[in-house]
């Protein structure tokens, strides 16, 4: 398993873990500026269950809320 992140790390300059969230976050904003689907509805399609653990997430990554992204 370590090798493998070491191998994913080399090849895309991020971790898995951040490559994934990197993935999840820019889905959400295509989502949040092309759609008037509901935050909660966005976070469960791009794998988040939990809300408020998205929007914590999202800001992190954009500096933004998703509210204030919208």
């Amino acid at each position: 398993l370590t090798a493998y992140r070491e191998l994913f790390k080399k090849h895309t300059g991020v971790s898995p873990n951040d490559y994934l969230i990197n993935l999840r976050v820019n889905t959400a904003c295509r989502l949040l500026s092309q759609t008037n689907e509901r935050i909660g509805d966005i976070a469960n399609k791009v794998g988040y269950t939990d809300q408020y653990y998205f929007s914590r997430i999202f800001k992190k990554y954009t500096g933004l809320t998703p509210k204030q992204y919208r």
